[in-house]
């Protein structure tokens, strides 16, 4: 069964395209297809045709037409376009699929009353800036991980525990992701230490130099270019000379991680949080 769920702040609106367990059927939606693509193209006189320069992926739209019922319709209506009014996360879920899409601006049409407080129809339109849609759920990777295995009682020889050192990234959509990478400090370190994560895939790394303090979070934030502690707020300015953010992406099939950390305490944790993208979410 078809369910979309549009959620922010406000709350959350589920539309169904069968069942009678909410309030709102949908009818009718577009704009689940391939991306939108813009071209740039150069004409040359004595040549037949044109030559395609450039291209861009173009804001998606998304109409969903919507038929509201029940003895309360024209309430929930009223709560819907209150959602609605707000920019957030748009789900789609179907037995084969789980996507989401956020939802920069939407429009709603005036509502066409059929019967009146009991049924009424409306369309409802998102425009979503970026057109590419990801999976229902971040992934989350552990790059860097100390754990115990051994259990008691015991008896040598033993393994007492294992260390998870890099890995391989697999990234199953058709677009390049810009992850996020999660660094956890236990401890206080009174000298600065060196953190190296490379894609041996692409060749490129990020290199941090930082001392960070206790109980400290570091949030390498690829796609909006940021580093932030949650002891010192920004700290961009303890990357290497020669690291740029932009240039660290997990691209299309497997990324092998590596991982340099130096001399560091027990409990220092790296993940990596990343969604693939997709540049459709059509509904067979």
């Amino acid at each position: 069964m078809l369910t979309l769920i549009y959620k922010n702040e406000l709350g959350e609106i589920v539309m169904r395209g069968e069942g009678d367990d909410s309030p709102f059927k949908i009818t009718a939606i577009e704009g689940l297809g391939l991306v939108s693509r813009e071209y740039n193209t150069a004409v040359y006189s004595g040549y037949d045709g044109q030559e395609t320069l450039s291209s861009r992926a173009t804001a998606r739209s998304i109409t969903i037409a919507l038929e509201a019922l029940g003895k309360n319709a024209a309430e929930s209506v009223r709560d819907a376009i209150g959602v609605f009014s707000q920019s957030g996360m748009l789900y789609i879920k179907s037995d084969n699929l789980d996507r989401r899409i956020y939802c920069n601006q939407v429009q709603i049409p005036d509502v066409t009353r059929v019967l009146r407080g009991q049924i009424a129809t409306f369309a409802v339109q998102f425009v979503c800036d970026s057109p590419f849609f990801e999976d229902g759920e971040d992934t989350v990777v552990s790059l860097y991980k100390r754990t115990k295995v051994l259990e008691t009682p015991f008896s040598l020889p033993a393994v007492f525990g294992k260390i998870i050192l890099g890995g391989s990234i697999e990234i199953k959509g058709m677009v390049s992701v810009e992850p996020i990478i999660s660094i956890y400090y236990p401890t206080a370190l009174e000298d600065v230490e060196s953190i190296i994560l490379t894609n041996e895939t692409t060749g490129k790394s990020i290199q941090l130099d930082y001392a960070p303090k206790g109980e400290e979070m570091v949030t390498v934030d690829i796609k909006n270019r940021k580093i932030v502690s949650s002891v010192s707020g920004n700290i961009i300015n303890h990357l290497s000379k020669d690291t740029f953010l932009g240039d660290f992406v997990l691209e299309r099939g497997a990324n092998m991680i590596s991982l340099n950390v130096g001399d560091l305490t027990p409990d220092f944790t790296v993940e990596c949080r990343y969604n693939n993208l997709y540049n459709e979410a059509v509904i067979v």
